[in-house]
């Protein structure tokens, strides 16, 4: 399951255009991602909480000098967290591929 949210794909063609190919590896879903899902799944947790986790996990793993070049390509100069808005992107990625593999399902309502 690729990416749909174009600031998240963006970012990894940005990535790979600068031969940056290390931070594609770093967001690629590895076995971390499972792990908290499924733990996130155990304990019943919100989508919400889930969403966080992944984004705290991811953050760190993100280059921030091409997250502010990507960001302000998509949405302007604008006053935001350029990293998180990465890390949040790719967060709902991650979400998108635990439901698929039915490691977490959610009841009621999810932003999108």
């Amino acid at each position: 399951m690729q990416p749909t949210d174009p600031i998240v794909v963006e970012y990894i063609n940005e990535l790979m255009k600068r031969g940056l190919r290390q931070y594609v590896d770093l967001i690629i879903p590895s076995d971390d991602v499972f792990k908290i899902g499924r733990e996130y799944a155990e304990t019943r947790r919100s989508y919400a909480e889930l969403l966080d986790a992944l984004i705290q996990y991811v953050k760190p793993r993100i280059n921030g000098e091409v997250a502010e070049q990507v960001v302000r390509n998509y949405l302007g100069n604008v006053n935001v967290d350029y990293v998180d808005v990465v890390a949040r992107g790719i967060a709902k990625w991650y979400v998108g591929i635990l439901r698929l593999f039915n490691v977490v399902s959610f009841s009621g309502y999810q932003p999108p």
